[in-house]
């Protein structure tokens, strides 16, 4: 059932890849978003490939058939202490896989993009030095829950960081899209001000 915050109409699922760049979701043709948002109810969704991001031309080509809400490109990036989706930048210049989440944030601060810890419960083989939530980077805007029970501990740590708090449902197949989403209470015209929304803790879940 669609949950719809009376003063944060907006439902935008930060968090969904596709089989465009991301293997992993070849389940996910990104033809079909469109529908999916329909059938769903979803205001917006950001596109978050691995360490990929799209084309500007190509996102606005899918724009051009949604006749209400929008699709947002974005990046999972995929460093040596985790994965951080960056909102808010149209070009991945001085980010590669493998970075430290210091050198991340710094490059999105000066970009006014917005940097979220993606599901900070799990760690991969190609994350080398795997960071607590007590001394990841300060700098980061928001930290990503997905309704699971240890999220109360993330609630926690956000609030005392200073982190917004996001929800996206990191889909790789179309049933997942939608299943976790941000509300907010205005609908953001661009990247950049879902950015903005974000650092600024605009926004609930």
């Amino acid at each position: 059932m669609t949950t719809i915050l009376p003063s944060w109409p907006y439902r935008i699922d930060l968090h969904v890849h596709t089989r465009r760049y991301s293997p992993c979701a070849e389940a996910i043709d990104p033809e079909n978003l469109p529908r999916i948002m329909a059938d769903t109810g979803l205001s917006g969704l950001v596109l978050t490939e691995h360490d990929t991001i799209w084309p500007m031309h190509d996102v606005k080509v899918l724009n051009r058939r949604l006749p209400h809400g929008r699709i947002y490109t974005g990046v999972e990036v995929s460093t040596r202490n985790g994965h951080f989706i960056v909102i808010g930048i149209t070009s991945l210049h001085g980010i590669t896989p493998g970075m430290t989440v210091h050198a991340l944030v710094a490059l999105a601060q000066a970009r006014e993009a917005a940097v979220i810890w993606a599901h900070p419960h799990f760690n991969y083989e190609n994350t080398m030095e795997p960071l607590p939530l007590d001394r990841m980077a300060a700098g980061i805007h928001a930290v990503e829950v997905a309704g699971i029970s240890a999220d109360t501990h993330i609630h926690g740590m956000a609030h005392r960081m200073g982190w917004t708090v996001v929800a996206g449902s990191d889909a790789h197949c179309p049933s997942c899209i939608g299943r976790f989403v941000t509300h907010f209470s205005q609908m953001p015209e661009n990247e950049k001000a879902l950015a903005a929304a974000i650092r600024q803790g605009r926004c609930a879940t």
